[in-house]
């Protein structure tokens, strides 16, 4: 959320990556810190772009769509006191409430908010990833 994440720090960001999938890239918190799962997975759906693409594979468009998706997901989910599943609550000991307005993350099966489509689940590098095959390209 720094000022210093520019459209251009990500492109070098996912230059170092070009070879491994965007879902991989995001989460490697080498280059990029803080955004976890959930928020990867969200922040993917939100560019619309499919978790398996190749780094090398996004178009410039879809590189400023991801830029634009990050800090506007992450937003929205500060506004809402993040995501609680289980017994997580913040320094002011509530809950989060954005597990109300996720659009894929644990929604497996689930329809997509967006287009009606069943939400699908697939694990990538060790980790789930959920998105919309209709939605996400």
């Amino acid at each position: 959320l720094s000022s210093d994440f520019s459209l251009t720090k990500l492109q070098e960001i996912l230059t170092r990556q070009k070879n491994r999938t965007i879902k991989q890239a995001l989460m490697e918190q080498k280059y990029l810190a803080g955004l976890g799962n959930i928020y990867s997975d969200e922040t993917l759906f939100a560019a619309r772009i499919r978790p398996t693409r190749i780094v090398k594979t996004l178009s410039a468009e879809e590189i400023k769509k991801l830029w634009q998706a990050i800090p506007r997901v992450l937003r929205y989910s500060i506004k809402h006191r993040g995501t609680s599943f289980s017994d997580y609550v913040d320094v002011e000991g509530e809950i989060g409430n954005f597990i109300k307005y996720l659009k894929v993350y644990g929604r497996a099966g689930e329809k997509c908010r967006d287009c009606g489509s069943l939400i699908k689940k697939i694990k990538i590098g060790g980790r789930s990833s959920h998105f919309c095959e209709k939605c996400q390209k």
